[in-house]
């Protein structure tokens, strides 16, 4: 299968950046289709990318029916973009991060610092594409790695990290406070996209909450993820921010696997 690295906490834009040349070699993965997801069945290829179907503001059933999650629907206005993790050591930030390891575009001009072990996808921090643009430099480094995603990723999980932000950079300005992610697995089944069926994808629900320690009203967003062994990610949805219904209803950002698609 084609693998795609998961787009998790900090993830939720279209992914811009160029991808390094020649081809890269895709690892060997078989799904065994035991409902569970190893840190082997995440591989990560850095270089490769993967076209999705990506729009805003969209219905969304994200509880689903029998076991069957449904978005199989075509939309003339979605637009198709190519998302794949590349490497972090060329970035004007590289130096921030030494235990990083690959870098995701992470949309509103952000880039989403990881690296990944047997035990998790841990998320480093975040930066800004460019080290001075328009809105400001941002500069996010997490003293202790998050844990995106604990492995093997299965049914029933759910853990919580609260990470102190001490003298980070926001869009140029100072900022202190923290970041409160809460990650729960809840649910095993199909999932249907435009021409293509997954069966069983994990359901990975986050909702991240960043809070200053004084000033800045506290701002929360939630991420629905559908995901495959050795594939990735196959569908996101992610909700308006301060949204309270861990199901919502309404997507501000909808994307899903494209079968086939040109961007």
């Amino acid at each position: 299968m084609k693998p795609a690295i998961l787009l998790l906490v900090s993830a939720c834009g279209t992914n811009l950046t160029p991808q390094p040349m020649p081809s890269p070699q895709l690892p060997s993965c078989v799904p065994n289709r035991d409902g569970q997801i190893t840190a082997d069945e995440l591989p990560i290829a850095l270089g490769a990318t993967v076209d999705y179907y990506t729009g805003a503001n969209r219905p969304v059933d994200l509880v689903g029916r029998s076991g069957i999650w449904d978005f199989s629907d075509e939309r003339a206005d979605d637009q198709v973009v190519a998302l794949g993790p590349i490497a972090l050591a060329a970035q004007w930030y590289a130096a921030s991060f030494p235990a990083g390891q690959f870098v995701v575009d992470a949309g509103a001009g952000l880039d989403g610092v990881y690296h990944q072990d047997d035990r998790a996808l841990w998320l480093d921090g975040t930066a800004s594409h460019e080290p001075s643009p328009a809105a400001g430099q941002t500069l996010v480094r997490y003293a202790e790695a998050v844990a995106a995603l604990r492995f093997p990723i299965a049914d029933g999980q759910s853990y919580s990290t609260t990470a102190p932000l001490v003298g980070v950079t926001i869009n140029g300005l100072p900022f202190n406070g923290s970041d409160k992610i809460d990650v729960d697995v809840t649910g095993s089944g199909r999932l249907d996209v435009p021409y293509v069926e997954f069966s069983p994808v994990v359901r990975v629900r986050t909702h991240v909450v960043r809070a200053p320690t004084t000033g800045t009203p506290t701002v929360g967003r939630r991420t629905t993820i559908f995901v495959f062994e050795c594939f990735g990610e196959v569908t996101r949805a992610e909700s308006k921010p301060d949204e309270t219904n861990p199901d919502f209803t309404t997507a501000s950002y909808l994307r899903r696997f494209a079968l086939g698609a040109q961007p």
